[in-house]
Parts: C-alpha cells; sequence; structure tokens
C-alpha cells in the first residue's frame, strides 16, 4: 500500500511538472511574439509574471511553486541580460506565499472533513443508542398493542449471529411473510438469505441506489399500497438499510403483516440488523476482552475499541471491588448506569465500560456512583484499547 500511494505521488508530480513547463512555455511564447526585448514582462508597469506565479502556486503547492520559480530562473538566463535578481526574488516571495496559503487551506479543510466524518459518526452512534434506551417500553400504537413486544425481548432471542436466526426473529416478531437480506460489496448486492418468496432486487433501480448511498430506509404506506398496485406490480413495500462494522446490509420486505407497517417497526428492525452486522463482524474477529462477562458487554468493547482505533474517540472501562457479601447492592448498579454504559460482574469484581467518555467523564461517574454505593473500591481505570489488550 506505502509503494503503491508513493508510485501514485511521483505520478502526481510528473503531471505537475508537465503542466507547469506548458504552461510556462506558452507564456513565453505570447511574451516573445508580443514584446521580445521582455517576453515575461517583468519590465513592464504591471508585472504579469507575478499574477502567473500566484496562481500557478495557488493551484499546485509548494512543488509547483519550486518547478515555476526554476523554470523561470532558466528563462531569466537565456532572455535577460544582466540576470534580474531582483524580480527572480520577488516571484519567489509570491510563490510562497501563495503556496503557504495553499497548505493552510487544505489543511483547514482536511480538519473540516475530519469533524465531519467524527460528528456523523457520533450521530450515528447515538441513533443506535435511543432504540436501545426503549429497551424496557412496548410500542404504544394500536397495532402494537394488538401485537406487544420490545427490543430487549427480541435481542435476547437474538443469541445466534446468522442470517437465518435474523430473518426467523424479524418473521416472529414483525409478522413478515416475504423477505430477502442482502449485503452491499463492491456495488453489487449479494443475495444472503431469502424468507418465504424472497424478493428480487434491480441493482440499477434509482430507488435502491438512493437508499443505499444515504443508508436510507424507508416503507410504503397502506394507503399507498393499492394505488400503486393497479398501477404496477408492487416488487417491495419497504427497505431497510444498515451500516454495520461488518459492511452495509439491505433487507427488502415483500410481505408483511398490515398492522406493523410503520416508521416505528421500520425503526425497530433498522436496530436489529445493525445488531446483526456487528454481531457477524464481531464473531468474525475472534474478540475477547475477559473470560466471564456476557456477549453484550464483549460485543460494545469490541465497537469501542474500533472506534478508537478509527476514529481516536476514547472510552475507558473502571474496575471495582466489593465485598462477596454485598453481591445483591452491586446488581443494582446496572439501573445506575446509562443507555451506552455496560457492567459485567464477576465474583469480587464489577467491570463497568463507559463508551465515548473522556477522563473527566469517568471522574465524574465515580462521584455519583460512590454516593450510592459507598463500599466500592476503584482497582484501576484503564482505557478500552489497554483493557481489552491487557486481559
Amino acid at each position: 500500500m506505502r509503494a503503491f500511494k508513493l508510485g501514485e505521488r511521483i505520478t502526481i508530480e510528473k503531471v505537475i511538472f508537465v503542466e507547469i513547463f506548458l504552461l510556462t512555455t506558452l507564456f513565453l511564447a505570447l511574451g516573445w511574439y508580443f514584446n521580445r526585448e521582455d517576453p515575461f514582462f517583468i519590465k513592464s508597469e504591471y508585472d504579469l509574471i507575478n499574477l502567473l506565479v500566484v496562481a500557478l502556486s495557488l493551484y499546485y503547492g509548494y512543488f509547483g511553486a519550486i518547478v515555476l520559480i526554476l523554470f523561470l530562473s532558466a528563462g531569466y538566463f537565456f532572455f535577460y541580460q544582466p540576470f534580474p535578481l531582483n524580480a527572480l526574488l520577488q516571484n519567489l516571495l509570491f510563490a510562497l506565499l501563495s503556496s503557504e496559503f495553499r497548505y493552510i487551506w487544505d489543511k483547514k479543510i482536511k480538519l473540516a472533513l475530519a469533524d465531519k466524518a467524527y460528528a456523523e459518526q457520533m450521530a450515528e452512534l447515538y441513533r443506535r443508542e435511543l432504540f436501545n434506551l426503549k429497551f424496557d417500553y412496548d410500542l404504544l400504537e394500536r397495532q402494537f398493542v394488538l401485537s406487544p413486544y420490545s427490543l430487549r425481548n427480541i435481542l435476547d432471542w437474538f443469541n445466534v449471529p446468522s442470517s437465518k436466526a435474523f430473518m426467523e426473529l424479524i418473521s416472529d416478531f414483525f409478522g413478515i411473510i416475504s423477505a430477502e437480506l442482502y449485503k452491499y460489496e463492491d456495488g453489487k448486492l449479494i443475495s444472503l438469505e431469502k424468507f418465504g418468496g424472497g424478493v428480487k432486487l434491480d441493482e440499477k433501480d434509482p430507488l435502491i441506489q438512493e437508499a443505499l448511498e444515504l443508508k436510507k430506509s424507508f416503507y410504503i404506506p397502506p394507503k399507498d399500497m393499492l394505488r400503486n398496485a393497479m398501477i404496477e406490480e408492487v416488487n417491495f413495500i419497504a427497505l431497510v438499510v444498515a451500516e454495520s462494522y461488518a459492511g452495509k446490509f439491505l433487507l427488502a420486505i415483500k410481505d408483511m403483516d398490515f398492522l406493523n407497517i410503520s416508521e416505528e417497526a421500520l425503526s425497530y428492525i433498522t436496530v436489529l440488523l445493525e445488531h446483526y452486522g456487528d454481531s457477524i463482524a464481531f464473531e468474525a474477529s475472534g474478540f475477547s476482552c475477559t473470560k466471564f462477562c456476557d456477549r453484550e458487554f464483549e460485543l460494545q468493547a469490541y465497537r469501542m475499541q474500533l472506534l478508537k482505533e478509527r476514529l481516536g474517540i476514547d472510552s475507558f472501562v473502571v474496575v471495582f471491588e466489593y465485598p462477596p457479601e454485598r453481591r445483591e447492592e452491586v446488581v443494582k448498579l446496572k439501573s445506575m448506569v446509562k443507555g451506552l454504559d455496560r457492567v459485567c460482574i464477576d465474583q469480587e469484581k464489577v467491570f463497568v465500560l463507559l463508551p465515548i467518555t473522556p477522563k473527566e467523564g469517568v471522574e465524574r461517574f465515580l462521584e455519583r456512583i460512590t454516593k450510592h454505593l459507598d463500599f466500592l473500591e476503584v482497582e484501576e481505570i484503564k482505557p478500552i484499547e489497554e483493557f481489552c489488550n491487557g486481559q
């Protein structure tokens, strides 16, 4: 990869060299045609060569500026006597100032893009957790009152990370009759699992392309289904798109219970599809932090370590010690943590995973917890990467 980037950089520099040579030659040719005594216009009232220097230095940066100054030096040597050193130094000053401006501007753009990527990652993570906070709440809409369920209940059943188990699970809880699960790789949709008759999709369909590009799930409202069916055959009634650490997945639903067709149900299925993708990546990675914590703790630790590696986002694990006879009180800790946090209780230790939390946030967490559980003693506080690599 490094050799490839080096070769690509050399190719780009060659292109810049050729382009500047051609532009300088063209400028010289025009100057020679209009004014042979001063082909670079350095003696004219308005110094046109500085305009060229600024323009090319802003466009090509430091490398282009250096190449241009070398060409101008050669031109001055052959076409001017005595050698115009002051003019060349003036050109060099303009070139360096313009190149520095280009460098600063590029750096600001890269920082802005990094901030944008960070914000998008955080928005995506908190969007997932928005629905995880609803673990203990059933949907109150009429259709879900008739068939109540909760996301926690579904996840308790989803303990086998396979596409078949996922399809059977959403069929049982959401009344899906016909659907097909795809993985999007290298611009192609790869079918992973069918349920019922499945759903055949056209990869070139603009609606599907937009859904994949924007990671946007949608459904056709029941009131529009009959109207669409009268015009043309409806190939699917909903598309669910989710991006996880295992890649991008698309669930096409062709038929499901009428009462379950809603944005709320679609959001639940999206979270489950993301959970499925993360579980696949988690199982394939062979990742393990502890020997006794449950799968949810390990999966969250896996997610946070990847966030640290990719974007440098801090997460910490607090290790508490407690007297064995007070285990029943320690269990209360699970209800005292926030939605993203995970708690793992051993015989004499408690591990609390604090995702996306700086060191200051860990200190505030300790202040809050010790007010209620003062018998807990902090053994150590470790960044997620050290905790997972040191266990």
